[in-house]
């Protein structure tokens, strides 16, 4: 186990840089999550971890070692692909071997490590059967079975669970907690799905544009978002756009929110993000309270969004309980919503790094 250095990383492709000076570090037995949209640059970073890829500045250090130049199958990593990448001739026990072979293992080590990896991954007792006789969610282990039987120093993810559905996907990601807190392996995962990045994650790292916009703990990029982008991308917020005037946020035609904390001068354009969870609907005011109408309602099971339209024609999006009072709100109907101080995030416009 060894921790993962990126020093002033770049990657051009001609005039084009798809990663711009990248420099973070994972901790031994970390799980840190590389979280953005398509393009952003997240799975070329983890494919020049990897040696998939040479960074054209910057190093790649494995612990103490620079790796930047060596080849992938000198810098003992595990990569979990996105398309499992099994071998449909193999078994499950050759292809989880595979690698170990590689390394020269034989005999009865070669079947103790590939039977201890299939264990850890709960498919003990599957070694004889072939990649088409498993489901979606099971090939997905065998990969994940086969990265980890040669103990690697690090171990990629490169999207695993986006080819999974929705069920698969909740069960997988138990399963993989599960597996790097019992080998507390460093682990760098890299998806768009911000579900996985903060339900998984000892720190998520969000990009945008080949910039990591924010690397820290998830319950910090989710209430305390860097800028802009970040505070859109994560979560399901309404977005509102205002003036400060006077300590607090003016967002026309009379209304107003009044943040816990307000740090831009006077007069600043500001973006302010709320999120759906965060609003209270009360039926008679309350002072601060915005008054609106439920344009639309929604039931989604366990949750009701109701679409409520503000005076000055914004709208904003709340999430309630199907058990709760407001979730029998129906389209016409007048409310007023209240939102603590400490959940209207204010920045400036338009703002990413």
């Amino acid at each position: 186990m060894s921790k993962l250095t990126l020093q002033n990383i770049v990657k051009r492709y001609g005039k084009i840089e798809v990663v711009k000076n990248a420099s973070f570090e994972i901790a031994e037995g970390e799980f840190v999550s590389l979280l953005g949209p398509s393009g952003c640059g997240k799975t070329t970073i983890l494919r020049m971890v990897a040696g998939l890829l040479d960074p054209s500045e910057g190093h790649v250090m494995i612990g103490d070692r620079d790796v930047t130049r060596l080849p992938p199958n000198k810098r003992n990593v595990g990569l979990v692909f996105q398309s499992y990448a099994l071998f449909p001739h193999m078994t499950v026990f050759e292809n989880v071997a595979f690698g170990l072979r590689r390394k020269g293992e034989s005999g009865a080590n070669l079947t103790e490590r590939v039977n201890a990896a299939l264990d850890m991954v709960r498919l003990g007792g599957y070694g004889d059967r072939y990649p088409r006789q498993l489901s979606g969610g099971q090939q997905q282990r065998v990969s994940m079975a086969r990265a980890i039987a040669p103990q690697p120093n690090i171990l990629l993810f490169d999207e695993p669970l986006s080819n999974l559905d929705a069920k698969l996907r909740d069960e997988m990601q138990i399963e993989l907690k599960r597996l790097q807190q019992e080998l507390r392996i460093t682990t760098l995962f890299v998806t768009h799905d911000q579900a996985e990045a903060l339900s998984l994650s000892d720190r998520v790292g969000v990009m945008y544009g080949g910039v990591i916009q924010q690397l820290d703990k998830p319950e910090v990029i989710y209430s305390q978002p860097a800028n802009a982008f970040i505070a859109g991308f994560i979560g399901k917020p309404n977005q509102l756009t205002g003036r400060v005037e006077s300590g607090a946020v003016a967002l026309g035609e009379g209304l107003s929110l009044k943040p816990e904390k307000l740090e831009l001068p006077e007069g600043s354009e500001v973006d302010v993000f709320i999120r759906q969870e965060a609003i209270q609907v009360l039926s008679s005011p309350e002072a601060d309270a915005l008054a609106g109408t439920v344009a639309l309602r929604s039931f989604s099971g366990p949750q009701v969004q109701l679409v409520i339209r503000l005076p000055q024609g914004a709208e904003m999006v709340v999430e309630v309980a199907s058990s709760a009072e407001a979730a029998a709100l129906m389209p016409g109907q007048a409310v007023y919503l209240s939102v603590r101080p400490r959940d209207v995030i204010v920045l400036p416009q338009g703002s990413v790094a």
